[in-house]
């Protein structure tokens, strides 16, 4: 089965694919109670996104946006689960995106950003700050922070030599782990401290990682191989120093992102299904106990980069 992918074309998205050509994504969850899943899917002719509980049950739409071909939304919770921060473009800027906050209930859509270079974005543990994937005009990619509300500076922690992608706080707020094809690999898992100092790779070029979430106790990472290549990919968990890498899955995974409470890790596959038709899965964090919790969620999906979903804590 092939790699994950993301093949959109904003400028952020832009760096993914000239340096990365594909990617894979993760959300970043906070330790409470296990709430509902956000995830994004085409099921009545547009890409939306939509919630369901963690059995995949009382699917509902929480978007009503102009219908664009941009699938690659990221939804992330708040820490609290009351709030979903993703990123879109619109019909009259295709491929731009920029982030988007919204109510896990679907009323209060706000837009954050109005530079069509924002994208994955991922709440600090306690909600004033974003941390995203920014595209400068020069064609490169950083990661970058922000006020949760959209206002004041945007702050690079990052430099523009190398794509970067996916940044995730710890759950300590003290770190982030995020994508980087830094000395040129294809790519790689790396960590540094929140406010861009300590910058160390973790994972060794041949693995070309990408970590897709930091467990709720902030010991583990939950990431995937052979990323943005054609290779088949897995998902693993390694401690957050990148020691003790143990495989969960056999291949053909997707993100994967843990519950609130840490008991289980929702992913995506078209394991079993057409290439690209992503259905969602639950699993406990040892890679045992897989279940399938949705049935025709998507149509084939191209880039391979549909669903992606993020599990809240409950409110």
């Amino acid at each position: 089965m092939r790699a994950f992918k993301v093949t959109c074309s904003s400028p952020v998205v832009i760096v993914v694919l000239t340096i990365l050509l594909a990617i894979g994504t993760a959300s970043a969850t906070f330790s409470g109670k296990n709430g509902r899943i956000a995830f994004v899917a085409k099921r009545n002719g547009s890409w939306q996104l939509y919630t369901m509980n963690s059995d995949g049950s009382d699917i509902v739409q929480i978007t009503n946006l102009p219908p664009t071909d941009f699938d690659s939304w990221f939804p992330a919770f708040s820490p609290d689960g009351r709030r979903i921060v993703f990123c879109r473009d619109r019909p009259d800027a295709p491929k731009a995106s920029d982030l988007y906050i919204i109510n896990a209930d679907g009323t209060g859509l706000t837009r954050l950003t109005f530079d069509g270079l924002e994208c994955a974005a991922h709440w600090s543990p306690d909600a004033t700050r974003l941390v995203f994937a920014r595209g400068l005009p020069n064609g490169k990619g950083v990661i970058a922070t922000m006020r949760a509300d959209g206002t004041g500076k945007k702050t690079n922690l990052t430099h523009d030599v190398w794509g970067k992608f996916w940044p995730v706080y710890t759950p300590d707020g003290k770190q982030i782990v995020f994508f980087s094809a830094t000395g040129g690999l294809t790519s790689a898992v790396w960590r540094m401290n929140s406010g861009g100092s300590g910058k160390r790779r973790l994972t060794a070029p041949a693995f070309e990682g990408f970590a897709y979430d930091v467990s709720p106790d902030g010991e583990h990472i939950v990431l995937n191989n052979h990323q943005s290549t054609p290779r088949p990919s897995a998902i693993f968990v390694m401690n957050l120093d990148g020691r003790n890498l143990t495989r969960l899955t056999k291949s053909g995974n997707g993100q994967a992102s843990y519950s609130p409470d840490g008991t289980r890790i929702v992913f995506t596959s078209d394991r079993g299904r057409p290439a690209g038709a992503m259905e969602i899965y639950t699993m406990n964090p040892d890679g045992s106990d897989v279940k399938r919790i949705t049935t025709d969620l998507t149509v084939a999906c191209p880039d391979l980069n549909c669903a992606t979903p993020t599990w809240g804590a409950k409110p």
